[in-house]
């Protein structure tokens, strides 16, 4: 029977990626509003038009940074949650899903809508049925609704940064661009939010994880542990 396996260092990982991510967000933000400056100015002629070429430069370069990190965000949160689901499942804990059935619900269209929250949930909630085997005096939380609340955030985060994106594409003059910007302003500070909420998310899970693999280190793997009905 497998041991649990630790995830910790994998949650360290994601946290510090998600800190990258803000730290990005937070510079566009600033940047767009002193773009958006940069271009008023110029409709008067306080700037010059190889400055606004040059922003224009900075603005790709910033947005090829964040995707980058957009998508190192995607594999090392991937990676940390497949851990937490898997190692319930290793518990014998009964799972609605199988490890590769619980990533999956993240990507397929449709399903990715509501698999990611019900999975989460199951980490959240079973991870302290789980720590209840070893401490029956445990008050088990089954407040989810923070998860609830981070996937509809991020959820709205992706439909204002396509309709930023749209702006943008259609974006001719520089009234047109200045309206872009302020599109991808909110979008950063949804993106903002999503992110402040992921974090909670992860310290949460992480936390009880970090107990249970405490507890575990004295017993090896117990039969059937945490298996509840649901």
């Amino acid at each position: 029977m497998s041991e649990l396996r630790d995830n910790s260092v994998r949650s360290k990982h994601i946290l510090i990626i998600f800190t990258v991510l803000a730290l990005i967000d937070i510079s566009q933000i600033g940047f767009h509003l002193y773009q958006n400056n940069v271009l008023e100015g110029y409709e008067n002629g306080a700037y010059t038009l190889e400055l606004i070429e040059l922003l224009d430069t900075v603005s790709v370069a910033l947005g090829l940074l964040q995707t980058l990190c957009i998508v190192a965000t995607v594999v090392f949160f991937i990676r940390w949650f497949r851990r937490a689901y898997g190692n319930l499942i290793r518990l014998k804990v009964d799972m609605e899903y199988d490890e590769s059935k619980a990533v999956w619900g993240y990507f397929i269209p449709f399903i990715n809508w509501v698999r990611p929250v019900k999975t989460m949930k199951e980490v959240y909630l079973k991870t302290q049925d789980t720590l209840k085997n070893y401490d029956s005096n445990l008050i088990v939380d089954d407040n989810t609704g923070f998860i609830v609340l981070w996937w509809v955030i991020y959820i709205i985060n992706g439909i204002v940064g396509n309709y930023a994106s749209k702006v943008l594409d259609k974006a001719n003059t520089i009234e047109t661009f200045i309206e872009a910007n302020n599109a991808y302003i909110v979008a950063d500070l949804v993106d903002l939010a999503s992110i402040t909420l992921a974090i909670i998310v992860i310290q949460k899970v992480t936390k009880l994880e970090i107990s249970l693999k405490k507890v575990d280190k004295s017993v090896s793997v117990i039969d059937q542990i945490g298996m509840t009905p649901y």
